[in-house]
């Protein structure tokens, strides 16, 4: 391809390409104004400045070299001027963001170099002898005096800005270096490599002002699309120099000519198409890898993940994510910072960045309850700021930490509340418990006494050891066990004492059989289970017979016969009165049945059974099943259903 045709090539290329990243960058850094200013932070404008300027540059410079490359008409002069007098300004912008910092007499360099950049201006406007050129007056103004500020810069003026100085000198230098290649006689063609770098330099000095001031949020994803493009319009253009050229070249003179050079251009649109994702993907990798250095993304939302999985209170949630995190962006101090607020609750995760800080942010960590979490990060190294990918993993981290803090806290509460019920429940067993003993039958009592009275005259004897036993009985009643429980023994020697006075008061009318192993008696079991089914027994049975009857009380451990469980059954039967007669009630009536049934609920759940069967003038056998231990039945020896172990009651 003739030197002509590649340089025009190029101005095509570069110019558009240079109008597609210049305008994405207006519309990111736009964006990130915008979003700053509803935060209520401060906003920089030199971003955006050096986006505007770099768009009209490529704007001016693609109707400017097309209509002069492709012999359409010479540029309106108007539109010379501004689009040189906009590429004049840009490397003014890339001075004052080096050295945005600078107070009183160290601002000299910027001032000088807006002092230059309007004068250029003005020579542009002004012009010289060919309107529809620019001014060589103005080119030289900025070559000149741009390389008289690069010696400034570099004696020390400014040294606020020292960190970023030599970027901005080569910045500079370029500037320079491509003015200097304007200021030739711009009515000759350019070679192509003179049309690339020196019409197309002030892309390098852009990236000098996002290296500068790090923080327009979506830096990072310019520099992955402006690379990218970048190298997709280079593989385009050296693919049609040496590719589709040629091949339109050779088919000149033969037939289908036409057929095949455009079957060659679709095949080479296509392939480049296809390489687009590659691209991306490659220049993605280079830019968090080698220019941003960045880590693994999904590691570390994948170790803030587990260590707050592992955290047992919110505090040490919060503290094993914030330290995760700042050790991750490279803060001096390896421990991150967090607070709890009662501020309102965000909605969502969200990374505020705080008004006059360019390296600290604050991230809001939703929680569906208050407090919620705030956690400090800052300041990060070198005074850098933090990016759109870097703003998204906090929000990332921020959710997954927020959703570990409910978890922790519906945990908390649980167990709270359960703490409570089991201590709401403790209390109205015990005060089940106080009024099941305070319910000692009136009746009972009544009766006892006037037998006393009875005895003392007839029997004085037999009337002190009756008197004995019922003080036994009323304390072991009424100062209840040490415990929530008592042995079967114990038990069973309140209804001993229980059955014997009862047995002065009906004399032969009432026969008591106990029958429980003595392996049997060191089992332990809630406290009056029994005594209230023994006194319903002389109540309900005996008492309404005149001939009286037999309560047996009996006891044996039963294995399953499907299961290995095992549990111990107890009974309490009388020859009395039975169900169903006019003088017995229905199962379940009265406090003390009620209460064995809620207490061996709250206590076994499912594994304890409760029941009573008789008939009238047959009698009525309660029954209760408490499960036993696993093991506990081998030891205390397994009693089957046609084999009993009784003692006289």
């Amino acid at each position: 391809m003739a030197s002509p045709h590649l340089t025009s090539l190029i101005h095509l290329a570069g110019f558009g390409t240079g109008t597609v990243l210049y305008a994405m960058l207006v519309a990111m850094t736009s964006r990130d104004a915008s979003s700053a200013r509803e935060r209520g932070a401060s906003v920089t404008s030199l971003p955006l400045s050096a986006a505007l300027l770099g768009l009209v540059w490529n704007l001016g410079g693609l109707v400017i070299y097309g209509l002069r490359d492709f012999g359409i008409a010479q540029p309106p002069p108007r539109l010379v001027a501004v689009a040189f007098a906009a590429l004049g300004f840009l490397p003014a912008v890339v001075v004052h963001s080096a050295m945005a910092g600078a107070r009183g007499w160290r601002q000299g360099p910027v001032l000088l170099a807006y002092a230059l950049s309007a004068a250029a201006a003005v020579f542009f406007i002004v012009g010289g002898g060919d309107a529809s050129l620019p001014s060589r007056t103005a080119l030289l103004t900025l070559t000149v005096g741009y390389l008289a500020l690069v010696a400034l810069v570099a004696m020390g003026i400014g040294r606020d800005a020292a960190r970023g100085r030599s970027v901005t000198m080569v910045a500079l230098a370029a500037f320079a270096a491509s003015a200097l290649h304007l200021s030739h006689d711009v009515a000759q063609p350019d070679s192509w490599f003179v049309a690339l770098v020196g019409h197309h330099a002030s892309i390098p000095l852009v990236l000098v002002i996002l290296y500068q001031d790090y923080r327009f949020a979506f830096a990072d994803l310019f520099l992955r699309r402006a690379i990218s493009v970048s190298v997709l319009v280079a593989i385009a253009v050296v693919l049609h120099v040496t590719v589709a050229t040629p091949l339109m070249s050779t088919l000149q003179e033969g037939n289908g000519e036409s057929l095949l050079a455009t079957a060659g251009h679709i095949a080479l649109w296509v392939g480049t198409a296809l390489a687009y994702p590659v691209i991306y993907r490659a220049t993605s990798h280079f830019v968090d890898s080698v220019i941003l250095r960045r880590g693994d993304y999904a590691a570390l939302r994948r170790d803030v993940a587990f260590a707050t999985s592992r955290a047992e209170t919110e505090e040490e949630a919060a503290e094993e994510a914030s330290r995760i995190v700042a050790a991750a962006f490279g803060m001096a101090v390896q421990r991150g910072r967090w607070r709890m607020t009662n501020d309102a609750l965000p909605a969502h995760a969200r990374v505020d960045l705080p008004s006059g800080r360019r390296d600290e942010a604050q991230v809001l960590v939703p929680t569906n309850e208050p407090p919620s979490l705030v956690l400090s990060i800052g300041p990060l190294p070198a005074g850098r700021r933090l990016l759109s990918d870097e703003v998204t993993l906090l929000e990332a981290i921020a959710t997954v930490l927020g959703r570990r803090i409910d978890v922790l806290r519906v945990s908390r509460e649980r167990f709270e509340r359960d703490l409570r019920e089991r201590e709401i429940t403790q209390l109205a067993a015990e005060s089940e418990l106080r009024a099941l003993r305070a319910q000692l039958n009136p009746h009972f009592l009544f009766n006892a006494l006037t037998t006393l009275g009875y005895l003392m005259q007839a029997a004085p004897e037999r009337a002190l050891g009756t008197l004995y036993r019922l003080t036994e009985l009323l304390r072991a009643v009424l100062r209840g066990p040490a415990g929530d429980a008592v042995t079967l023994g114990e038990e069973l020697d309140i209804i001993e004492a229980y059955l014997a006075i009862e047995r002065e008061r009906f004399q032969e009318r009432l026969t008591v059989t106990i029958d429980v192993p003595e392996a049997l008696r060191g089992v332990r079991i809630p406290p009056l289970l029994l005594q209230p089914l023994v006194e319903n027994a002389v109540k309900h049975g005996i008492t309404p017979l005149r001939r009286g009857g037999t309560i047996t009380v009996t006891a044996r451990v039963v294995r399953g016969v499907r299961t290995t469980a095992s549990s111990l059954e107890i009974k309490v039967a009388d020859t009395g009165a039975g169900l169903g007669s006019p003088s017995v009630g229905a199962p379940g009536e009265g406090m003390g049945l009620m209460s064995i049934e809620r207490r061996l609920d709250r206590l076994y759940g499912a594994g304890a059974h409760f029941a009573i069967v008789g008939a009238p003038d047959r009698g009525t056998t309660a029954t209760i099943s408490l499960p036993l231990e696993p093991g506990q039945a081998d030891e205390l020896g397994t009693m089957t259903d046609d084999r009993e172990f009784r003692t006289a009651g």
